[in-house]
């Protein structure tokens, strides 16, 4: 008995021996993962005088085991049949760490059948572990066709071969890590070169941009701190959307953030552009529908979002010293006090600069019709919003046109070719203030054009009237209006009066009882007064105006001849008062 177990020990010794120089000797011709594991697989089933082997490594999940390779099963399921952990044989192997022998898996209570494996036509089943140290890797199973008691030995030399399957693997995924690495590496540095490249030969903001989109494998836009689109690949049709909404502040969000937005919706990554603590912008980069992140995606995102940072700040110190040059220009003419030659002067020097001051020209000037709109405007990043809302409009309508965007205001010198009279100024100053309705949200903006200036020197003067256009429609209640100095009519007379008082005792003499008559009684007279006046002095139309029957509108009209010591019949008395009230407006009473 005793030399019949040292013979079937040596045996099995010899089993073993053998098995590991062939299976040392094949790993040693091949480096392929899947070629190995083949190999494996194939030793395995001759050393175990198996039908078939198959080998199920557990996925990163710990949850599920995958059939990754076999010698005799239908090998089109591989990379296919998973098997939960505790289900079936192999599952419950995982789940134990117990090896497990079955001499006829049709009486076995663990044993799941799998459509399509072919594995009805074997019997008995031996499964071990394969582990590495304390970790599970997967499972390897040995098949019979014919009814078989597998014994000690067998469980024994079969985890011995798991034991060789757990080391290969171990050095095969330590080796893929490395290489993986590696092929990072060698992506970020060529990624890290092409962007790099492209910011030295100063190829520009929307050349990286395409870069970006080409590596990340989506369409890339350049989004402004709250949200706004600025610059992107071709035109809307690339499907990013004009606006995008961060789940927090952008200023505090992570380095990259996914969200969903645009029509039809897609998932969307965002990285904050940062030149050190300053957000300067958004990065944005359209996925595909089901999500998947091209190679090379995140170290896009990161470069990309670098070099545009540099480029923005390269882009923003040129256009703030061509923007003070402009503007140092521009507002030395608008301040006025020059001579002539004084004039000509600077505008020579402006066509030196590339900027060439027209000769006959409106200006028209945009103002916050509130203080709130104005501290707003004021925020940073609002001005260059509004410069970059309105440089679309003046590139396409007002070629030629010089602008300069100040802290609270903006200034058009439009050209008489582009507009050859006071109407089509008019209409481009609508579309001005059109344009800029969006950056003034929730508040609002209006627009004052000047005379036409035929000369360097003149355009001072015309700015003066388009300021004087803008405080004259607000003081009489205008917001989001365009107004032109000439539609004031003979109200700019007004505008001539040097000394407030006297217009003060002009509004005392003709409202005076009216005014102290408002501060007693709740018959809005003076509220009356002013519809009689914007209504043409037509009773019906006013009363329609306040809301009131005629009857009404006749009675108050008698109180105000009383009060006032005047009769509304009279030309001149309409005259006087009209002016009067727009006085009143001006000086604020």
């Amino acid at each position: 008995m005793a030399t019949t177990r040292r013979g079937a020990d040596s045996n099995l010794a010899a089993r073993e021996l053998g098995f590991l120089v062939r299976l040392a000797q094949a790993a040693a011709s091949t480096q392929k993962p899947d070629e190995l594991l083949a190999l494996i697989i194939g030793e395995a089933t001759s050393a175990m005088g198996t039908d078939v082997c198959s080998l199920y490594l557990l996925l990163p999940s710990g949850r599920e085991l995958l059939l990754t390779a076999t010698n005799g099963l239908n090998e089109n399921m591989v990379g296919k049949v998973k098997m939960r952990v505790g289900e079936g044989i192999t599952g419950w192997v995982a789940e134990t760490r117990q090896p497990a022998i079955v001499a006829d898996v049709s009486q076995e209570p663990h044993w799941k059948w799998v459509p399509g494996l072919d594995e009805d036509r074997f019997h008995s089943m031996l499964s071990v572990p394969i582990e590495s140290g304390p970790r599970l890797v997967g499972v390897l199973n040995a098949q019979a066709a014919e009814r078989r008691e597998f014994i000690a030995g067998d469980i024994d030399f079969l985890r011995a071969i798991a034991g060789q399957v757990a080391g290969i693997l171990e050095r095969s995924e330590l080796q893929r890590r490395m290489e993986a690495q590696l092929a990072e590496i060698q992506l970020s540095h060529d990624i890290h070169e092409r962007f790099t490249k492209l910011s030295l030969e100063g190829a520009g903001i929307r050349s990286i941009l395409e870069a970006v989109g080409s590596l990340a494998g989506g369409p890339a836009a350049l989004y402004s701190t709250d949200g706004y689109r600025v610059r992107g690949m071709g035109e809307a049709a690339d499907g990013m959307p004009t606006r995008i909404h961060l789940p927090g502040a952008p200023s505090q969000a992570a380095f990259e953030v996914r969200i969903t937005a645009g029509r039809p919706a897609r998932p969307i990554d965002v990285v904050p552009v940062r030149a050190g603590g300053e957000l300067l912008g958004l990065l944005a980069v359209g996925l595909d529908a089901d999500g998947g992140d091209a190679p090379g995606r995140l170290r896009a995102l990161e470069h990309g979002s670098t070099v545009l940072a540099l480029e923005l700040s390269k882009e923003r110190a040129a256009a703030e010293v061509e923007r003070r040059l402009r503007g140092d220009l521009v507002e030395e003419v608008l301040a006025g006090g020059l001579e002539a030659d004084e004039a000509e002067r600077i505008a020579r020097q402006a066509e030196r600069l590339g900027h060439r001051l027209p000769h006959r020209a409106w200006v028209v000037v945009l103002e916050p019709d509130d203080d709130a709109t104005e501290a707003g405007l004021a925020a940073p990043g609002r001005a260059d919003r509004l410069d970059g809302a309105l440089s679309g409009l003046i590139r396409s309508r007002m070629p030629g046109a010089i602008t300069l965007v100040r802290s609270a205001s903006a200034v058009f010198l439009i050209p008489d070719e582009v507009a050859s009279d006071l109407a089509a100024a008019e209409k481009l100053a609508a579309q001005v203030l059109a344009a800029a309705a969006p950056v003034m949200k929730p508040g609002s903006a209006s627009v004052g054009i000047g005379n036409l200036a035929n000369s360097v020197g003149e355009l001072a003067r015309s700015h003066l009237e388009a300021r004087q256009a803008l405080r004259l429609t607000r003081r009489a209640g205008g917001r989001g209006r365009v107004s032109s100095y000439r539609s004031l009519g003979a109200f700019r007379l007004l505008l001539e009066v040097q000394s407030p008082e006297a217009l003060r005792r002009f509004v005392e003499e003709l409202l005076g009882p009216l005014l102290r008559y408002a501060q007693s009684r709740d018959t809005p007279l003076l509220e009356t007064l002013e519809a009689l006046s914007a209504a043409r002095w037509v009773r019906r139309a006013a009363a329609r105006q306040l809301g009131i029957h005629i009857n009404s509108m006749s009675y108050r009209v008698e109180r105000i001849q009383a009060l006032a010591g005047v009769s509304l019949d009279d030309p001149e008395t309409r005259v006087a008062i009209s002016i009067a009230l727009r006085a009143r407006a001006m000086l604020g009473m």
